[in-house]
């Protein structure tokens, strides 16, 4: 193959690739009601049978926005990657990635708050992806308790909910500031608060009673 030759397929995954990106910006600043095939195509520089080539409908098209920018992904190379590490190493890796998330897709992660309390498809889609993550999260936290580093008296699922929570609660309490406020806020919840959630977790050594 000559070099700098671009196949049919590239060319068709670059495309739908642009359309994506193209439908993010749109879905961002207008929402799911307010964005449109005819939007979307015209940010792209396309005709909107073009994007009906590669997308059955403006919910097709959003739910393949929401997989290119999931956690999900992310969540699970984190926890591959784990080994036996130390489960503080890789909570703290994976919320740092998590957050790092939500910042650079800050636009999108803002339209998901505002449409989720009145959007049923946005709700239905952002449910579907805190129910990805929470489980993958519970399934680790479980290994560590089966491990013998976590308590077995603690649910899981529980668990999963609080630590993901705790990061999303951060992001949409100061997602607005600056970058380097932002910054000074992320890195003192990964350094304090992780510690303290995960203190309540660890199996705590047998005391013993001076006598």
């Amino acid at each position: 193959m000559p070099e700098g030759f671009v196949s049919r397929r590239q060319q068709a995954q670059m495309r739908r690739q642009e359309l994506i990106d193209a439908a993010l910006h749109e879905f961002a600043q207008k929402g799911y009601d307010g964005a449109s095939i005819r939007a979307i195509a015209h940010r792209a520089g396309v005709t909107e049978a073009l994007v009906y080539h590669y997308f059955r409908n403006k919910e097709h098209l959003f739910e393949e926005v929401i997989k290119a920018r999931s956690f999900a992904p992310v969540l699970r190379r984190v926890l591959d990657e784990a080994g036996d590490a130390h489960p503080s190493v890789v909570l703290h890796r994976l919320l740092g990635e998590f957050l790092d998330l939500l910042w650079y897709n800050a636009s999108m992660a803002r339209m998901f708050i505002i449409e989720f309390m009145r959007n049923p498809v946005c709700a239905r889609y952002f449910r579907a992806m805190v129910e990805e993550n929470t489980a993958n999260l519970t399934r680790y936290l479980e290994q560590q308790q089966q491990r013998g580093i976590f308590r077995v008296d603690i649910d899981a699922q529980s668990a999963a909910e609080m630590l993901l929570g705790m990061a999303f609660s951060l992001f949409f309490a100061w997602g607005q500031v600056s970058e380097r406020e932002w910054l000074q806020h992320r890195d003192r919840f990964l350094r304090y608060s992780i510690p303290l959630a995960l203190s309540g977790l660890y199996v705590q050594p047998t005391q013993t009673r001076d006598t």
